[in-house]
């Protein structure tokens, strides 16, 4: 009888203290309970990235108890004091994998990843890159070059780079526009080595044309060129300006030849200007001025009712002309002076 007393007394004793020690372990995080673990695989400690740039951070989550897609995902940008959950790294895959698109500035120059497990455990890992001053894009325009002259029925072709030390070109936003039209409406791409091409009409003016680049951390940069747009084709216009219609002169008087010329394309001094008489035929060739002013002058009209007229012929083609009508006489002959006898 002693002996029964004691056995079950020792199994009592010994049931008491296993359950103690399960109870110290649980309380002290040991035993039953275990922590998450939190990784990130990118950036690395000390990776460059310039500022503004954008960035995908990805890290690893686990925990020995839970399947990767119960644990919670938060990532934080610098030194915020509250997470800023990503719609991508909410949840991480099942493979444990959590990424989150993110932008570094100089205030903000590390990434914390936090993990929260369905008992409230935590954990996290924080990363601290070498953020380095981002650039512009490069932008040039090889076409148009400034030094043509285009019509509203050409079809222009519209050509340039636009390049970015941080971005792939096919990542770049591109656009052209002009101070007259605003943003033009091209049919433009841009490939990998960013060539960017597209074609498009304008209006009539003088077009300060703009080739536009916009990287992912929004910083643009731009190159501009002067394109000279013209209506379309028409003949020039010139006026006869002296002598008056109807002018009577002897023969032998010295007389003065002047007209104006304009084209809505050609320079003046670059549209081809000939006169002639119905008497006389061709009297001269002339070059107007830059402001279309043109003229001869000649002693040589043959007496007689002269149709003189001017005629302006342009880079296409095209012409316009005016006459003036002239009355030359012979003095002599009209005085009917007697021939000499000898």
């Amino acid at each position: 009888m002693g002996e029964r007393i004691t056995l079950v007394t020792a199994v009592f004793l010994t049931a008491c203290t296993s359950g103690d020690k399960a109870h110290d372990l649980q309380d002290s995080g040991l035993g039953l309970s275990n922590s998450p673990t939190a990784q990130i695989i990118a950036p690395i400690a000390a990776e460059t990235i310039r500022d503004g740039t954008l960035f995908i951070a990805r890290g690893l989550v686990s925990d020995a108890d839970q399947n990767p897609e119960t644990l919670t995902v938060h990532w934080f940008v610098g030194d915020e004091g509250l997470p800023r959950p990503c719609p991508q790294g909410t949840l991480p895959d099942p493979d444990g994998l959590t990424q989150c698109d993110v932008a570094f500035s100089f205030d903000k120059p590390s990434i914390r990843l936090l993990v929260t497990d369905a008992n409230g455990n935590t954990a996290e890992d924080t990363v601290t890159i070498n953020l380095v001053a981002a650039e512009a894009p490069e932008v040039a325009i090889t076409a148009p070059t400034g030094e043509q002259l285009y019509r509203t029925t050409d079809l222009i072709s519209f050509e340039g780079t636009a390049t970015d030390n941080e971005d792939a070109s096919g990542a770049l936003g591109v656009w052209w526009d002009s101070d007259i039209q605003g943003l033009l409406d091209l049919s433009q791409t841009i490939n990998d080595a960013g060539a960017v091409s597209g074609t498009g009409f304008l209006e009539p003016g003088a077009h300060v044309v703009r080739l536009w680049a916009e990287d992912t951390s929004g910083r643009q940069s731009s190159a501009s060129v002067l394109v000279q747009v013209f209506p379309p084709a028409a003949p020039p216009v010139v006026a006869m300006v002296s002598p008056l219609d109807g002018t009577t002169l002897n023969v032998g008087d010295l007389v003065l030849f002047q007209a104006n010329v304009v084209d809505e394309f050609d320079r003046p001094e670059d549209i081809d200007i000939s006169w002639s008489s119905t008497i006389d035929g061709e009297l001269a060739s002339t070059i107007a001025t830059s402001d279309g002013d043109t003229q001869f002058s000649t002693s040589g009209l043959s007496q007689g009712e002269h149709a003189v007229t001017v005629v302006a012929t342009d880079s296409d083609g095209l012409t316009a002309m005016d006459t003036v009508l002239l009355s030359v006489m012979d003095p002599g002959a009209a005085d009917g002076e007697p021939d000499s006898v000898d």
